[in-house]
């Protein structure tokens, strides 16, 4: 008898395992109509089937956990397979071999053949339930055992890096918990999608979770990838699934509490001290058959499970600020490292045509007749008063205002048995996360609350041995409410300061009041009023279903499901940003101004202001595939399936929102033919007398036009994913494996695509201005100020003219969702009955990435206005978001896998792997994006954002052979008490640095209408970067020399920068985290209170992170600014087990 468990896809949901195999007499002819039974070792649940005409067996549809096998038939003794365990989205294959004899005698036989993959070739690995328990996580979160898996990059360049944590409709974290967002085989951080129990439990806007799995309430979980099963799809990455824990014949439980506080971390090293703070995780769960005394008893049918975790964090705070002083705000600038100019004289340089110059302030003193009382006024109103240098860069004021989160989780799982033919059970998991911390400045205070909600349940009908039925439902909602306000905030500042009511008032969220803008002066602490609601960041409703019919060696499964997607948001906030370049030299990027400068000369770099009321409709997913899975020889098994994925992007705006900031009735740029079209007509403005209206009597502009389908987007058809696969075994102990397919991503940022466009023109709810008072041909000197920054585009109750001089989050109307073309072939050994090694070549290719960042900027670098040298002069450079990259990924994997036996577990996972893409690692030209030139997007080409050349990750769990029962037992059973009963566990992960571009950021340099922050202007490579010391004597590889500054210049002005994208690593990062376990067992087997010391980065090591790499930024430029990891954390626990 052969024992060989895979990930195949002989499945009924997504979740489950199967058993299946071949019933063979002693001559090794099929055996049909044998009786196969199996049991469930904890449940006592029993399903019986019969062999087909070909001999073969198939059980679908299983829970993970330990299952017994027996098999009977007509003259033939009978054989039973001892208990083994089967796992998540698993298929065990067991050929049994009967022999001659009586059904009354029994012959049993052991199952410790070791868990080979006979039946299919997709890549993941199975974090079982000991290691989910077992292992060192920091705040217990589980997503950090997501790097446990071959080709996960743990990093991210996604916007939703730090989860909720960091706001923005992000997914519920706890602030002192580790979180990984990672990379999945060279694609992007949001093509992950995450499944509990195989059902949908995604935020559909953060691209992660929608409600965390409690830790103790987790059976195992299994990140698929380069499946070649059809059921999995719609995202190019991995799909993260996740399986609770069920309620068994026997009650069993945990309680436990896990405390963190000053007294046990080490300080960083960029800090002066460890910020003092209180951390308590604690929770219980229970399960068990339903027992109602005298009504009731469960046992063998119904099952519940019962989980809840409560967290509470404290947190005091003492950020430093940097924060103008008193002189500066006077106009003595004289501590500026570089000369700066007066705005105000910037005129045509007659001995350059198409370039300006300016005259400078001498000894950086600017005359106090330029100084805007105003601005004074606004920055004294809102920032601190500056002190006394409390550190080396320069920092003079300290924001004390505490950290706070009370957090609590709840899960609860109905199972349900109704003989062998039915089956049915129900889950529902909640969180409620509650936060307030600083919003960057003392005295401005974020409250925030995340609750998430997600419902499943599944019914499972068996027709016969060779037809099965399942029908699934999923419902999932996260909400993001929050609110940035002063407590205490300066009175009248609106109008003291005098910002006008189209930049600051009128707030939807804010029920009309005007609220405090955040000054956004670079190098300076900032921050500003905000009200975020988000009733809906994800309401989706998913119903699913598959039939499954065996028919000789084929097992056939027909699906599909439809899953809604909808998205509401009131936003309401206003922010300015000043930057160096209205203060620099035109003619020398050496001198590239002074942010402050130009705060006091009120002469804005950018603004932003939000006041929408954002829906969508509905839009959502609908999916159908059809799988075979053919074992063709008892060595041999092929996989084909297709699946077509038709995505319903959700068109913005319902009806509700007609009349309303932010509503229905907005627009979008087609650069393909330079035409802007409006969703949903509003009436002219002279009949409604307030926007979205079209201004005047209602005649459309030039080059505007009006859908009539009143949508943007247009939705791809045509998403068809073929799969192949084989597994062939070579002997008892080596399988080859190997799949190709096709699949397409319906969900990475659907949600946040769709309201990018919210209050775009004829409406004035998102108004967005960059690159403002730079000079010129038709205005050499300042014309916006930052107290109606938005006064050029429209009166403040009507849009301008056109659409055409707006900035907004623009996107082509015709983009089509991404897609992958995957391959992968492999080899898996089996070393021992517990032990396998598993090699994989690893590949894709790429297509239609989202491609972000401005377009309709200059063709070319030049001298002269930008926007005449555009392919549409009359469309202001914006944000356009395109599906035009490409992406690449080879990689070489390998796995060694010991499962756990005589006190010993542990997994290596290496990866060897080159990702390479074309600007596209992520989203909306944000995500580890900076393209140089948009109608070059080739010339971008380079290692992905996420790209780690090396990636290892070890994990191991020890139980110290010492005591009774053990190796080494001191013969004394009081003794062996004291002394036995310890384990260890560790999680060792090593990785390549981390990409990042060197560039200049202080100004337009190449004068392309491009803007400076998005990295676009890469510096100019002169010299070695990893070799010398730096100007300021220090070594290269140290903490003020990262890399050789000087091998690095400014690109000439008019041109751009010659190094290559993502050409440069920060320093590679090792860690390892430890715990120690005492466990001291009570009142009879299975029984027993577990005291833990877990330490994360156990030696302190110091990982210094991506150094400061704006050239144009000389006092951060090449330095570390922070650490990529933290100082050593100490978690004390205690945990009772029954």
């Amino acid at each position: 008898m052969t024992l060989l468990l895979a990930s195949g896809s002989a499945k009924a949901q997504l979740s489950a395992g199967s058993v299946t195999g071949i019933v063979r007499d002693p001559t090794g002819s099929v055996v049909a109509k044998a009786s196969v039974t199996l049991r469930n070792v904890d449940t006592m649940v029993q399903h019986t089937t019969v062999s087909n005409d070909a001999g073969n067996y198939v059980f679908l549809s299983l829970g993970p956990g330990r299952y017994a096998l027996e098999a009977s038939a007509s003259g033939f003794a009978t054989k039973r397979v001892a208990e083994f365990v089967l796992a998540v989205n698993q298929t065990a294959s067991i050929d049994i071999s009967l022999q001659v004899g009586s059904q009354s005698d029994v012959v049993t036989i052991s199952a410790e053949t070791e868990q080979l993959d006979v039946s299919s070739a997709d890549l993941g690995t199975v974090i079982a339930t000991k290691q989910v328990n077992d292992l060192p996580l920091n705040g217990r979160n589980f997503t950090q055992l997501l790097s446990l898996t071959p080709g996960v990059a743990p990093v991210s360049v996604a916007q939703n890096a730090m989860g909720g944590r960091a706001g923005g409709f992000g997914a519920p974290i706890s602030v002192g918990s580790a979180f990984i967002f990672p990379a999945v085989n060279g694609q992007t951080n949001r093509s992950n999608f995450f499944l509990t129990d195989g059902l949908n439990n995604f935020g559909s806007f953060q691209s992660t979770y929608s409600v965390p799995p409690i830790v103790d309430a987790i059976q195992e979980f299994k990140v698929v990838s380069h499946t070649d099963s059809a059921q999995f799809g719609s995202v190019l990455g991995g799909v993260v699934n996740v399986v609770t824990k069920s309620g068994t014949n026997d009650y069993h439980g945990t309680a436990w509490e896990y405390v963190r506080n000053t007294a046990f971390d080490a300080r960083n090293t960029f800090l002066p001290k460890v910020t003092p703070f209180r951390q308590n995780q604690f929770g219980a769960s229970f399960g068990g058959p339903v027992w109602i005394p005298k009504l009731y008893h469960g046992r063998n049918k119904t099952f519940f499970y019962f989980a809840y975790q409560g967290f509470r964090y404290t947190q005091d705070n003492d950020s430093l600020l940097k924060v103008p002083t008193a002189a500066q705000l006077a106009g003595d600038e004289s501590s500026f490292p570089t000369q700066i100019y007066n705005p105000f004289s910037t005129r045509p340089d007659p001995a350059n045509p198409g370039k300006f110059i300016r005259d400078p302030f001498p000894g950086n003193q600017i005359s106090s007749n330029l100084i805007d009382s105003r601005m004074v006024a606004f920055v004294q109103g809102v920032l601190p008063p500056a002190g006394s240098v409390l550190d080396s860069v320069g920092d003079n004021a300290i924001d004390t205002t505490p950290n706070h989160q009370t957090q609590n989780e709840y899960n609860v799982r109905i199972d349900q048995n109704f003989g062998q033919k039915n089956t049915v059970f129900f889950r529902y998991s909640a969180i409620n996360s509650l936060l307030t911390t600083s919003g960057g400045l003392p005295g401005l205070v974020k409250q925030g609350s995340i609750p998430g909600r997600n419902w499943g349940a599944s019914y499972v009908h068996t027709f016969n041995s060779s037809l099965v039925l399942q029908v699934q439902y999923a419902r999932t909602t996260n909400q993001d409410n929050s609110a940035t306000l002063f407590t205490h905030p300066p009175a009248n500042l609106d109008t003291t300061v005098g910002f006008s009511s189209s930049f600051v008032g009128g707030f939807t969220a804010a029920g009309g009041h005007s609220l405090i803008p955040s000054p956004g002066i670079n190098g300076y602490a900032s921050g500003g009023e905000n009200i975020t609601n988000v009733p809906k960041a994800t309401d989706s409703h998913q119903v699913s279903g598959n039939l499954t019919k065996i028919v000789r060696n084929h097992t056939l499964t027909l699906g599909g499901g439809f899953t809604t997607n909808r998205f509401e948001s009131p936003l309401s906030y206003a922010s300015l940003s000043f930057a160096g370049g209205q203060t620099g030299n035109p003619q020398n990027p050496n001198e590239p101004g002074d942010p402050l400068a130009s705060f006091l000369l009120n002469v804005p770099d950018g603004a932003n202001r939000r006041n929408v009321h954002e829906t969508t409709r509905l839009g959502g997913l609908m999916s159908l595939f059809i799988q075979d899975s053919w074992k063709a020889t008892s060595k041999l098994a092929f996989n084909f399936g297709l699946r077509y994925d038709r995505t319903f992007i959700p068109p913005y705006g319902t009806n509700a929102t007609i009349g309303q900031q932010g509503g229905i009735e907005t627009g979008d740029v087609d650069f393909s033919n330079g035409t802007y079209v409006v969703q949903k007509l509003p009436p002219p403005c002279t009949v409604r007398g307030f926007a979205p209206c079209i201004p005047g009597d209602g005649t459309l502009p030039a080059h505007v036009v009006v859908d009539p389908r009143g949508k943007i987007a247009h939705d791809t058809l045509t998403n068809l994913g073929p799969r192949v696969g084989f597994a062939y075994r070579l002997g008892n102990r080596t399988v080859l494996r190997g799949a190709a397919g096709i699949v397409y991503d319906d969900w990475a940022a659907v949600s946040q695509m769709a309201q990018n466009i919210e209050g775009a023109w004829p409406d004035i709810g998102q108004l967005i201005a960059n690159n403002l008072n730079r000079p010129s041909t038709t205005s050499a000197t300042p014309t916006t100020s930052a107290l109606d920054p938005f006064a050029g585009g429209g009166s403040g109750l009507f849009p301008a003219p056109t659409p055409f001089n707006q900035v907004q989050w623009f996107y082509d109307p015709h983009i089509k969702n991404p897609y992958s073309m995957q391959w992968n072939f492999g080899v898996e050994r089996e070393l021992n009955s517990s032990t396998t090694v598993d090699v994989n070549y690893v590949g894709s290719g790429s297509r239609r990435l989202n491609v972000g960042g401005y377009y309709n900027t200059a063709l070319t670098p030049g001298p002269g206005d930008p926007q005449a040298r555009a392919p549409f002069p009359y469309i202001a450079p914006t944000f356009y978001d395109r599906s035009i990259g490409n992406g690449n990924y080879n990689a070489l994997q390998v796995e060694v896998n010991k499962r756990y036996s005589h006190g010993l577990a542990y997994q290596v996972a290496y990866t060897y792997s080159k990702s390479i893409d074309e600007g596209s690692s992520g989203w909306f030209g944000v995500e580890g994006q900076s393209l140089t030139d948009p109608y070059n997007v080739a010339g971008s080409r380079g290692p992905s954002g996420f790209d780690l050349r090396h990636t290892l990750s070890v994990n191991m769990l020890y139980q110290i052979p010492v005591g009774r029962g053990m190796r080494f037992s001191t013969k004394n059973s009081v003794l062996d008490y004291i002394v036995g009963n310890w384990q260890v566990n560790n999680i060792f992960t090593a990785r390549s640095g981390v990409p990042f571009n060197v560039f200049y950021g202080a100004s337009d340099l190449a004068n392309t209408g491009n803007v400076s922050w998005a990295q676009y202007d890469r510096a100019n490579l002169v010299g070695d970067p990893h070799s010398g010391s730096c100007p300021n004597g220090s070594p290269v590889g140290s903490v003020n020399c990262i890399f050789n500054t000087s091998a690095f210049a400014v690109p000439a002005q008019f041109t751009f920068g010659d190094s290559g994208r993502d050409a440069f690593r920060s320093p590679s990062f090792w860690n390892l985290d430890t715990s120690i376990f005492r466990q001291f067992p009570f009142w009879g087997e299975g029984r027993r209170i577990e005291f833990r010391a877990e330490a994360f980065n156990i030696f302190n090591t110091v990982i210094l992170g991506t150094p400061g790499n704006d050239i144009s930024n000389l006092s951060s430029f090449g330095k570390a600014n922070g650490t990529a990891n933290s100082a050593r954390q100490l978690q004390l626990g205690a945990k009772i087990i029954f």
